[in-house]
């Protein structure tokens, strides 16, 4: 393993990461921006499942019409994390708050994609299901945003 991390931060990526001196936080922020939008996609999904807003509309087309946005905020998690992980690999490996970033990451996607979007693509008035299903769903994006916000600040 540790031969992968030490490959991570000399690579030609890693290099050219480090070289400019704006490459790092534009990929920061591309990376920031895309939480933002899956974290933003899935809070409006979750808030009209609980009917507090949106209420005129019905789930399954919020659902659908906030697939491509989620799809937008993943695709840039999956561009700039690598990139961002590559330029501290050996540091990251053993930051805690990373580890449970990357752990509720995997969860939160795995469990929206096999169960939360299908439930509430397929709604037909199971209202507490698609609830428990969304409050589910929220606590996994928040934990997994706390714990990337945390990366900095705790070992």
């Amino acid at each position: 393993m540790t031969g992968f991390l030490e490959w991570c931060q000399t690579n030609a990526l890693s290099q050219l990461m480090n070289s400019a001196k704006w490459t790092f936080p534009t990929v920061e922020i591309f990376h920031i921006a895309g939480v933002v939008v899956i974290f933003g996609s899935m809070l409006v999904l979750n808030l009209r499942i609980f009917g507090r807003i949106l209420q005129a509309e019905p789930v399954p087309q919020v659902a659908l019409g906030l697939a491509p946005v989620t799809k937008f905020g993943l695709v840039a998690q999956v561009v700039s994390g690598p990139l961002l992980f590559m330029n501290a690999a050996m540091r990251l490996s053993e930051n805690t708050p990373f580890r449970l970033k990357m752990l509720l990451l995997v969860i939160a996607l795995i469990y929206h994609f096999a169960v939360h979007l299908p439930l509430a693509l397929d709604y037909k008035g199971s209202a507490s299901r698609l609830r428990f299903s969304a409050a589910v769903s929220m606590t996994l994006w928040i934990g997994m945003t706390l714990a990337g916000f945390s990366i900095q600040l705790l070992p």
